[in-house]
């Protein structure tokens, strides 16, 4: 589903309309800087002043999992990380990208992407990440969409081959100027040759001083950027739809403005911080790109999960702070538990996302690691949106970051937000501009999801948004029933949420096979899926075989109906047909 209008109603640089000049208004932007949310400086104003200030001080610690033994630990200075902004910066513009233009990237957790995304921040382009785990069709939607003039992926990454899969889509993409490989051999040290037609990044970016040359000398950061556009993230969602999130620069500040209290992350000058989620979501880029930045602290990187070298790394580190979604934290409790981590600097736990936190996992993660943990609510839209106290019960609930105002404290159900970490706009894939957020309803934008007003301020999450299923990655339910429906044996599908006691919310098929009496097993289904090119991380982790699927009057599927039902079923037990 990509935009509507042709490509002569482009811009020059052939961008969606309404990028460049989409800014909130003056009065809303000079109310959030007098409170002190937002500010005129960016995150490039951070890392300069650092590395001006403390050259040597690490940036960014990244592990390399598939380097070989003694070579997986990489240290990044803060003068190092400057220098490769600008030399990526520099070499964005030689190819082309102007200010205003997206910048696509779908890249592990390594270093180069977070210097990439503050090389799209100086050169003034929005930045357009995205997941590891999307595949060719959802991939093609993001860039068909946004209209992205540079495309970074690597070569092949944990057995895929994004750079093939990415050469078969560009004849279909006229937008897309220049395809840019990363090869997981050069990650080793060793330059590889990249794919005919596709620029070599070891070679054009790493390898290159773009920043001594005539134009990268002349070249400034792009001035008056922290109120503009600078990150587009896209959200999967169901029948195939997919919407986009605009940040600037200050809607991300704002969840590290609002930290005025010593109960939570905080603002503390040179605080490590970690993150398991993968480097291209809004919750890692926040908490280990903007938040490290902003305290002159440093943000800790792993690009392969696994619980065991994540506490190594966490030790060798000495992380203050971590965020993850529950199943991560199950695996890191498992792993401590066997061999402890002396994990000495360690303060702070902070789980959740749009997922709650079971309480016995809670419960275990303060005893075994001894620090407070909260409870973080939070969503594409807006960041961290609220984060629960550290009493066993989460007290009354979350509680919404300073500046922030949620509609559920005032008795709707709906959780609107408003305030200066809410997104410039929101952009429906297929229409043909963005809406800004502040020309409708008076800033009000509804997450989607649903809660009650708390006794003292708070707010209780009672469901998630329909439309979003996952909680480690969101999953395409659209792309993964189509493929369910291929089996043969499979005559209706459908995908929705359940929350697992341990790992937190997971995807489940429930299918309609064609006969009742021969229905597919869990274990082939995957197997179907998989070889259908669905990523392993968008799998259902469950299977509930029906009779029939709960449909309203419009024939349209009742999720809301499937999700209360799954809440009700128990192992072993009887299996009623969903209402």
């Amino acid at each position: 589903m990509g935009l509507t209008d042709p490509p002569s109603d482009r811009t020059a640089h052939g961008r969606p309309p309404g990028l460049a000049g989409l800014t909130p208004p003056a009065g809303i932007a000079d109310r959030f800087r007098a409170a002190g949310w937002w500010r005129p400086q960016t995150f490039l104003d951070d890392l300069y002043r650092t590395a001006a200030a403390a050259p040597e001080r690490p940036a960014i610690v990244a592990e390399r999992a598939h380097r070989p033994a003694g070579r997986r630990r990489v240290v990044l200075s803060y003068a190092q990380l400057s220098l490769y902004v600008d030399r990526f910066a520099a070499a964005l513009s030689s190819l082309g990208v102007a200010p205003g233009d997206p910048v696509a990237y779908q890249l592990p957790s390594w270093w180069e992407t977070a210097a990439l995304t503050l090389a799209c921040l100086r050169a003034g382009a929005v930045a357009v990440p995205v997941l590891p785990t999307v595949r060719a069709h959802g991939l093609h939607r993001i860039l068909e969409s946004t209209r992205a003039r540079v495309c970074v992926v690597p070569d092949v990454w944990e057995g895929y081959a994004h750079a093939e899969a990415l050469a078969d889509l560009a004849p279909g993409l006229p937008w897309l100027r220049h395809r840019v490989v990363m090869g997981n051999a050069a990650h080793a040290g060793d330059t590889v040759a990249a794919p005919a037609g596709a620029i070599d990044f070891a070679a054009y970016f790493r390898g290159t001083a773009h920043e001594r040359t005539g134009a990268g000398r002349r070249s400034r950061p792009c001035a008056g950027r922290a109120d503009r556009p600078a990150l587009l993230i896209s959200v999967m969602g169901l029948r195939d739809s997919y919407t986009s999130v605009l940040h600037s620069p200050n809607t991300l500040y704002a969840n590290v403005s609002a930290q005025r209290g010593g109960d939570g992350p905080g603002r503390r000058p040179g605080e490590v911080f970690l993150s398991t989620l993968p480097l291209t979501s809004l919750a890692s880029l926040i908490y280990t790109v903007c938040w490290p930045l902003a305290v002159g602290g440093t943000g800790v990187y792993q690009d392969v999960w696994d619980p065991g070298r994540c506490l190594d790394l966490m030790a060798a580190a000495r992380v203050d702070q971590v965020y993850a979604e529950p199943a991560y934290f199950s695996e890191l409790l498992t792993a401590q538990q066997r061999r402890p981590r002396e994990l000495d600097r360690l303060r702070l736990v902070l789980s959740g996302g749009r997922t709650s936190t079971p309480q016995p996992l809670a419960a275990e993660l303060r005893e075994v690691f001894g620090v407070p943990v909260l409870s973080v609510w939070g969503a594409p839209e807006l960041g961290m949106g609220a984060l629960s106290g550290d009493a066993p019960d989460h007290g009354d609930g979350f509680r919404p970051l300073p500046g922030l105002e949620v509609s559920a404290a005032d008795g709707s159900p709906a959780l609107a937000v408003r305030g200066p970490s809410v997104c410039l706009a929101t952009w429906e894939h297929g229409a043909p501009a963005p809406v800004p957020t502040w020309e409708r309803a008076d800033g009000w934008l509804d997450t989607g999801d649903t809660g009650q007003a708390g006794p003292h301020g708070g707010i209780r999450v009672l469901a998630r948004a329909g439309t979003r299923t996952g909680a480690l990655f969101m999953v395409p339910v659209a792309e993964v029933e189509e493929r369910l429906l291929s089996h043969p044996r499979v005559r209706e599908a459908a995908v929705v949420a359940y929350t697992d006691p341990e790992h937190g919310e997971l995807p489940c098929a429930v299918v309609v096979p064609t006969a009742q009496d021969r229905p597919p097993g869990p274990a082939e289904l995957r197997e179907h899926l998989t070889a259908a090119g669905v990523a392993e991380a968008f799998l259902p982790t469950r299977l509930e075989i029906v009779g029939a699927l709960p449909r309203d009057d419009g024939g349209r599927i009742r999720r809301g109906a499937l999700r209360t039902w799954l809440t009700r079923l128990r192992p072993g037990g009887p299996r009623p047909a969903p209402g």
